[in-house]
C-alpha cells in the first residue's frame, strides 16, 4: 500500500469504534505510518464524526429541523467524484480520499449544520414566578398588564409573550388590570379553569378547586373544559368543582377588590362579616370574645385606614372595646351599642 493508496472508509470507521480484527488493525496501522499525512487524515475523519454525534447527543430531547445525518451523507456526496468520470466512479464508490480541500468543505457543512439546529431548535423563554405569604404585591407584566397578589398566592408568566396569546399560571388570589391586546388574547390557568380577556380589569381567586372571577370592567370568558360563560362589568361566576358546573351571577359583595383598593364599604353588614372581612384583607386575627355581638348592625366606609384606626371606629360605634394581644385583636362588650365591662 502506498502513501496515497486510499482506505476503506468502513475500515477506518470500524478502527475508530475498535471494531476491527487483528489483520484489519495492522492494516491500518501499517496505513499510518507510511505517510505521517495518513494520520492527519484520520484525526480529521475522527473529528468529523465526532461533531455528528455530539450534535445528535445534544440536541436527542430537542425538536430540531435539521437532520445531522442527512448533513453528513451530502458531506459524503460531496467527496464523490464527477459523474462523468466513470472509469473512476465505480472505485470511488467505495473508497473514500481524505484531502484537505475535502475535509474543509465537510467541517463548513458541518459547522453550518449545527448553526441551523441553534436557530431553529425550540426555544422557551424563562419564566418568572411570584409568590406571597403574610403580604400582597404589585407587578407589572412584559405586555404592560399589571397584577396585585393577593396574601399566600403564586403566579407564574414568561419573560416574553411570544406567540399568538399571552398565557400565565395563577393559585391563589389577584386583581388584574390587562393592556388590551385583540390579536393577543389574556390568557390565566387556575386551578383547572381558564380566564380569557383582550382588555379588561377583574380579580380571580383561587386558593382551592373552587374558582371565583369577578368583573371590575370589561368582558371576561371564563371556562372550565366545555363549560364557559361571558362575564362583563357587574358579574361575577364560580367554578364548583364538587358540582362540576360553573355559577354565574350578579355581584353583590362590594368589598371583592378591597385587598387592592384598600377601600370596604359596609352597609347594614353583621359585625361578624365586618370583622372576617377586616382580618383576611390586612392579614391578622380578629377575634370577637363575646358571640352575643356577633350580629350587631354597621354601616361605615373605611378608605386607606390602618387596621387599629378601623377597629377603634367599629368599638367608638358600638360601645366595644378592643384588646391587643400580640398579633391578635379581640372584640368585647355586653351587647350592641352598651359599653362593655370587659377589663
Amino acid at each position: 500500500m502506498t502513501p496515497n493508496q486510499p482506505i476503506s472508509e468502513n475500515l477506518l470507521g470500524k478502527y475508530l469504534a475498535q471494531e476491527t480484527d487483528a489483520q484489519e488493525s495492522a492494516l491500518v496501522e501499517d496505513w499510518l505510518r507510511k505517510d505521517p499525512k495518513n494520520q492527519k487524515e484520520l484525526n480529521d475523519y475522527q473529528f468529523i464524526l465526532a461533531q455528528i454525534a455530539n450534535s445528535k447527543a445534544e440536541n436527542s430531547d430537542e425538536q430540531v429541523v435539521v437532520n445531522v445525518d442527512a448533513a453528513w451523507k451530502k458531506v459524503k456526496a460531496k467527496m464523490e467524484p464527477n459523474p462523468n468520470q466513470k472509469n473512476i466512479k465505480a472505485k470511488q464508490s467505495k473508497l473514500l480520499f481524505f484531502t484537505p480541500v475535502r475535509i474543509a468543505a465537510s467541517i463548513t457543512l458541518l459547522l453550518a449544520a449545527s448553526l441551523a439546529i441553534l436557530f431553529m431548535r425550540k426555544k422557551e423563554p424563562d419564566i418568572i414566578t411570584l409568590k406571597t405569604q403574610n403580604q400582597t404585591l404589585e407587578q407589572k407584566l412584559p405586555d404592560g398588564s399589571v397584577v396585585f397578589l393577593n396574601s399566600n398566592t403564586q403566579l407564574s408568566y414568561p419573560t416574553d409573550f411570544e406567540g399568538d396569546t399571552r398565557e400565565i399560571n395563577l393559585s391563589g388570589e389577584a386583581f388584574f388590570n390587562v393592556k388590551r391586546n385583540e390579536q393577543k388574547p389574556f390568557i390565566i390557568h387556575a386551578n383547572g379553569t381558564d380566564v380569557k380577556v383582550l382588555g379588561t380589569s377583574f380579580n380571580v381567586k383561587a386558593y382551592t378547586t373552587n374558582v371565583k372571577v369577578s368583573v371590575e370592567s370589561g368582558k371576561v370568558e371564563f371556562k372550565h373544559k366545555k363549560q364557559k360563560t361571558l362575564l362583563v362589568k357587574g358579574e361575577e361566576a364560580e367554578f364548583e368543582a364538587a358540582k362540576d358546573t360553573i355559577k354565574k351571577a350578579i355581584l353583590t359583595d362590594k368589598n371583592i377588590f378591597a385587598y387592592h383598593t384598600k377601600t370596604f364599604i359596609f352597609e347594614n353588614s353583621s359585625l361578624e362579616h365586618v370583622l372576617t372581612v377586616l382580618s383576611e384583607n390586612y392579614h391578622k386575627k380578629i377575634v370577637l370574645k363575646n358571640n352575643a355581638i356577633k350580629s350587631c348592625r354597621l354601616t361605615t366606609t373605611f378608605n386607606n385606614e390602618s387596621l387599629p384606626n378601623a377597629l377603634n371606629v367599629i368599638a367608638e360605634t358600638l360601645n366595644l372595646k378592643v384588646i391587643i394581644e400580640g398579633e391578635k385583636y379581640i372584640i368585647d362588650g355586653t351587647g350592641c351599642g352598651t359599653l362593655s365591662n370587659a377589663q
